[in-house]
């Protein structure tokens, strides 16, 4: 008798929490049915705004991108040139090489 009586409360509890939930969910939906003109009317005058962002967004956008273009070149020509930098004499030994080779070898002979 006692777990039946345990039983009958347990399920009486769980029939209550449905009966509140299925308020709960009427109620909700009701609220949002009432207040959806006003979140449609409030969307519409929000309108202009959210593009005026979205204008604002892309000129923001396009001038970032130049500013980092430009800074990409600029890092790229300063890697370059700290690269090719130190062969620099290298070059010039090979340079003055190859003038002395030239000054050395005989003319050809015209035929």
């Amino acid at each position: 008798m006692g777990f039946a009586l345990l039983a009958l409360v347990v399920m009486g509890g769980l029939a209550i929490m449905a009966v509140g939930a299925v308020a709960w969910l009427l109620l909700r939906a009701l609220f949002w049915l009432i207040l959806l003109p006003f979140r449609l009317a409030f969307s519409l005058l929000a309108l202009p705004l959210l593009l005026l962002k979205l204008v604002i967004l892309a000129v923001v956008g396009v001038v970032l991108f130049a500013l980092l273009a430009a800074g990409g070149l600029l890092v790229g020509l300063a890697l370059a040139v700290g690269l090719i930098a130190p062969l620099l004499p290298v070059v010039f030994v090979v340079g003055l090489t190859w003038m002395l080779v030239r000054l050395m070898r005989r003319p050809a002979v015209a035929r």
